[in-house]
């Protein structure tokens, strides 16, 4: 398990997580044991020039934040894992890493 300094120290961002599959897992059941409220998430694309852009097809989700806190990151997790599920299978755009851009409230 790595704690949430570990996983902002591996995002892409430094304004806000934007990480890979595992450690979007990772972070969603950090902010589930705090209880950090989690509104929504996005996929990234990173190219192999490093340059970045939006996912066509994985949008992610819209604000979540009038929901309860556990059952927003239910839908994140189910959501994300579906994305990268199919990503696996068939990615949007090849040579191309699908990263997952997740919101809080913090």
């Amino acid at each position: 398990m790595y704690s949430l300094e570990d996983i902002k120290g591996r995002s892409e961002s430094k304004d806000e997580f934007v990480v890979g599959y595992t450690d979007a897992m990772e972070l969603l059941s950090l902010f589930e044991q705090s209880n950090t409220q989690v509104l929504g998430w996005e996929g990234w694309l990173k190219y192999e020039n490093g340059k970045f852009g939006h996912s066509q097809k994985y949008q992610g989700t819209a604000d979540l934040s009038a929901m309860p806190n556990t059952s927003a990151i239910a839908l994140i997790k189910s959501t994300i894992m579906q994305a990268h599920t199919e990503w696996q299978e068939k990615p949007e755009v090849s040579n191309v890493s699908l990263l997952f851009c997740i919101a809080t409230n913090t």
